[in-house]
């Protein structure tokens, strides 16, 4: 016998439209592998900041302590010599 087409086709259209709610509105699968997406990328975000943020406290730690790091870091940001020293420009 042949079923009833409201019956067949309303199935479709109900599952249809639960699927479309699931996936596509607001909260659903989609949005979800959207936040997941961004969690991920903020995560890795901040690990780069925190290595940069290590690396910068490991160069502030050792400016503090070594004086002969910090004289090779004035003299070349700065171009600064000792008296008596001769500064020689090589130009390509």
């Amino acid at each position: 016998m042949l079923e009833n087409p409201v019956k067949k086709y309303g199935f479709i259209i109900f599952l249809s439209t639960i699927f479309f709610h699931l996936v596509l509105m607001d909260g659903g699968i989609y949005d979800l592998l959207k936040v997941k997406l961004q969690t991920r990328s903020a995560k890795l975000s901040v690990m780069r900041v925190e290595e940069e943020n290590a690396a910068l406290s490991r160069e502030l730690r050792r400016i503090k302590e070594d004086d002969q790091y910090l004289e090779e870091m004035v003299r070349k940001k700065y171009g600064l010599v000792r008296e008596g020293e001769k500064v020689y420009r090589v130009e390509p």
